[in-house]
Order: structure tokens, then C-alpha cells, then sequence
């Protein structure tokens, strides 16, 4: 009978022992896990942390690109340009005009009006809203 209790005993300490490693393994486990999972994670609460980046370029760079724009294309018009230069300074003007239409919210049409008359009062119109919107459009002190 003692040796039937002791077997008892031994079975009911290897069913502990190999309990109590099951769980320091995975407890080892599971900090390895964790440990890597920290690894990968922290990257991806960086990214997500950092704000969203605007659509567009700044309208500071806008305004200056505009700035620059309206006094060529005013003045080319009393050169003696060719038409591919002209076309060339009105195209980028009207691109320059519509990104800055853009930024501020502001319906436009210059894009889609082919160059004519119709395009040059679209041109004045949104040339008139940017201006009351506060962008200059002239490198002069006002």
C-alpha cells in the first residue's frame, strides 16, 4: 500500500512539475512574443502618431508662384513673344491661378475653357476672388 501512495505521490509531482514548466515556458513564450511584437509595433505607433500630410503644396509657395506668373504674363503680352512662349507663360499662369482656386475652395473653370475670350474673363474672375480672398496677385506693396 506505501508503495501505491508513493507512486501517487510521484505521479501527482511530475503532473505539477510538468504543469508549472508548461507555464514558465509559456511564460517565456509569450514575453518572447511580446518582445516582438513590441518591436514591430512601436514603428507603427510612430506613423500613426504623425499628422497627416495637406493635399497640395503650400499656398504661401502658391501665391509666390502666382506673383511671379501674373507679372510675366502681363507684360509678355507687349513683347514680341513667340506664340509657343506666350501659350507656354498663359498655360502655366492659369495652372498656377487654378491650384491656388483649389487650395482656397474655389469653383474655377480655367482648365476646361479653351483659350479665347471666354478663358480670359474666367481668368479675371478668378483672379478677382483670389484677390478677395486676401492672395495678391502683384509684387506691389499694398
Amino acid at each position: 500500500m506505501d508503495l501505491g501512495g508513493g507512486l501517487l505521490e510521484l505521479a501527482g509531482a511530475m503532473v505539477l512539475a510538468a504543469f508549472v514548466f508548461s507555464v514558465i515556458a509559456d511564460w517565456t513564450v509569450l514575453e518572447r512574443l511580446s518582445a516582438r511584437f513590441a518591436r514591430l509595433a512601436g514603428p507603427l505607433r510612430r506613423l500613426r502618431r504623425t499628422p497627416p500630410l495637406p493635399p497640395g503644396r503650400p499656398i504661401e509657395l502658391i501665391a509666390l508662384d502666382v506673383r511671379r506668373l501674373s507679372h510675366r504674363f502681363e507684360t509678355s503680352e507687349f513683347r514680341r513673344l513667340s506664340f509657343a512662349k506666350y501659350e507656354g507663360i498663359r498655360r502655366a499662369y492659369d495652372d498656377v491661378l487654378g491650384e491656388a482656386c483649389d487650395a482656397l475652395g474655389i469653383q474655377h473653370l480655367l482648365g476646361v475653357l479653351p483659350a479665347g475670350h471666354e478663358c480670359d474673363l474666367e481668368r479675371l474672375r478668378v483672379e478677382n476672388l483670389l484677390s478677395q480672398r486676401g492672395l495678391r496677385l502683384t509684387d506691389d506693396a499694398a
